[in-house]
């Protein structure tokens, strides 16, 4: 029996004994909810495909209709009723990077980790390993729902239910490596498939291959494998970041990625004035304000006179439809 710390997912609600139970918790009968089971692997729609800088792709999948109603139901009278710690920070109510990057501000040194293919090879086992034994659930059950939140033996990313699982495909083993890394004083976080640990303390070289062989060890022991291109370890004389954030004081964006809003908003400029631009709740304007929302999350005070910007063109440029 695998002891598990006490700061790990659980399950907070009734566990689901028989098939029986399980068409009543998602609202749909015995023999619908086995049809659509069976059918699943061919209910999905490619939604899109991004090619990485590394010359990688990354898929994204989005079920039809009976399928996509079926795993909302799942999320919402299941998945929901999962109680995550702190250190899981993806796709979760109240959390998304920000806070995960606020979980290693101010640090000494920061080590970054990323996961091959992490969806792809999040397979069928692993999730009904999840169903069966984190959850606790029947095992013809686990089965059922194995088969409705996946698509031919992987878990498709962009699916209702995926990153909800997705935090759960290390149960057995990461509340006892964060509880180990935390008990060093080094603090540890997922992001999805983006892992991070930090420390304010100094930290010796045979300290730093111990946390890495220790990541390494949780991934391979359920058959997942580090990517090692996005492996990082910078320290407070460099800039160190989290999720893409700035972690060397409070998160904040690179100044890069400042410099792309301040120009966003000057094209911007440029192109009402020459009149290109007529339309101001959707289109260039709108994904301009979003950029410059964004930026007012880290960095209020730089987006406060870039929004007035945005507002005096959207001010001027109505009056002007009406002269």
């Amino acid at each position: 029996m695998i002891h598990i710390p006490s700061d790990s997912p659980f399950y907070s609600k009734r566990r689901i004994s028989s098939m029986t139970a399980l068409s009543k918790a998602l609202n749909i009968s015995h023999i619908e909810l086995l049809n659509l089971a069976n059918r699943a692997d061919h209910m999905y729609r490619l939604a899109s495909t991004i090619t990485k800088p590394d010359g990688s792709t990354r898929q994204t999948w989005d079920a039809y209709a009976p399928l996509k109603k079926v795993q909302r139901n799942i999320r919402r009278n299941i998945l929901d009723y999962v109680v995550y710690p702190a250190y899981l920070t993806g796709s979760l109510k109240g959390c998304d990077y920000k806070t995960n990057a606020t979980l290693h501000a101010g640090s000494t040194i920061v080590i970054n980790e990323d996961i091959t293919r992490f969806f792809p090879s999040t397979s069928d086992t692993i999730v009904h390993n999840i169903w069966q034994h984190f959850f606790g659930f029947d095992n013809e059950v686990a089965e059922c729902l194995t088969k409705l939140t996946t698509r031919q033996g992987e878990l498709p990313q962009g699916a209702i239910t995926s990153s909800f699982l997705a935090n759960l495909a290390f149960w057995k083993h990461e509340p006892a490596l964060q509880a180990s890394l935390r008990a060093r004083g080094i603090i540890y976080s997922r992001y999805v498939d983006d892992i991070a640990v930090s420390s304010v303390n100094f930290l010796d070289k045979p300290t730093k291959t111990n946390v890495i062989a220790s990541i390494y060890g949780m991934l391979s022991r359920h058959g997942y494998q580090p990517k090692r291109a996005k492996h990082e370890i910078r320290t407070s004389g460099q800039r160190m970041e989290v999720t893409k954030l700035s972690v060397n004081s409070k998160p904040g964006l690179s100044s890069a990625k400042q410099s792309q809003i301040r120009s966003a908003v000057h094209h911007l400029e440029q192109a009402i004035l020459r009149g290109e631009i007529l339309e101001f709740d959707k289109g260039p304007y709108a994904q301009t304000l979003g950029l410059v929302h964004l930026l007012a999350r880290f960095h209020p005070g730089k987006a406060k006179k870039l929004k007035q910007r945005l507002l005096a063109l959207k001010s001027s440029g109505r009056m002007n439809m009406y002269t």
